[in-house]
């Protein structure tokens, strides 16, 4: 699991030390070429502080890279790292993990989701989206829920806007039953998903509640624009964690089971369509 720096610095930091280790360098060979201290070059290497555009320069240097790509790669990642986003506005307001997570999304081409509780955030109304916040912490301030809506909603405009992501979810059916706003907002909301199912980028997908997977617990997979890796994220009681490598592996294969056990997103609508008329 990644922790929770920015995950840009993490991955920067992990290619600089790869080059320094295939090139046989030691962090003080690469101190003295940059004109910093072995100390220094660690902290960059570990996320811990930033790799200035002259490091990064002289790592690309030292090591006798000529893979224009690859350097290419390297110098986007550093300068995103380096960049703010819409996120920033919010950074008193809200977990180091959520700025990470609105970066990760900011990237994305394509998500697909798993939620057996509540339904996906980046499908979710104002009004539901409020109800949640305010029942997981009771003792936040209107003002302070009202800006955590505020990020969700901006968060989802990832799929709405001109050349949006796609999208793929799976939800549980026993969530399309839970109203946790009451009547009236779990109305409008499913209403929502049955738009939202039509869109080309969208597709829902719903888990009968009798269907055995082998899967617990909500969980998103996130493929990004080059150069970024694949990542997860899944949910736990204190929070989202970032999921890598053979985690990740495991996280893939149980989305498509999922996919394998739910119906169908014709099926799926007209499953959204009949709880709907319920309410």
């Amino acid at each position: 699991m990644l922790q929770q720096r920015r995950i840009q610095a993490l991955w920067l930091g992990r290619a600089v030390k790869e080059l320094r280790l295939q090139a046989g360098l030691t962090t003080n060979r690469v101190a003295a070429h940059v004109g910093k201290n072995g100390s220094s070059i660690s902290r960059m290497e570990n996320a811990e502080v930033a790799i200035p555009e002259a490091v990064l320069e002289g790592y690309i240097e030292l090591s006798g890279l000529t893979d224009d790509r690859r350097i290419s790669e390297l110098r986007t990642i550093r300068r995103d790292a380096a960049a703010g986003g819409w996120w920033d506005g919010y950074r008193k307001e809200i977990a180091p993990s959520l700025t990470n997570r609105a970066w990760v999304e900011s990237k994305a081409v394509h998500i697909r989701s798993f939620e057996p509780i509540v339904l996906p955030g980046l499908l979710q109304l104002p009004e539901y989206a409020a109800t949640l916040m305010r029942k997981r912490h009771p003792g936040a301030s209107g003002g302070r829920v009202e800006r955590w809506v505020e990020v969700r909603m901006q968060r989802q405009h990832i799929v709405s806007r001109h050349n949006p992501i796609a999208l793929d979810c799976v939800v549980d059916e026993s969530v399309l039953r839970r109203s946790p706003g009451g009547v009236d907002v779990m109305k409008q909301q499913l209403d929502f998903l049955v738009e939202v199912a039509e869109r080309s980028n969208v597709t829902i997908r719903v888990l009968p509640s009798t269907a055995m997977t082998g899967v617990e617990g909500a969980f998103e997979l996130f493929r990004l624009v080059e150069p970024y890796p694949d990542i997860g994220y899944v949910a736990t009681p204190v929070g989202d964690v970032s999921v890598e490598g053979k985690d990740l592996e495991r996280l893939k294969d149980g989305y498509a089971a999922l996919q394998q056990a739910s119906l169908d997103p014709t099926a799926s609508r007209n499953a959204l369509i009949a709880e709907r008329d319920k309410f």
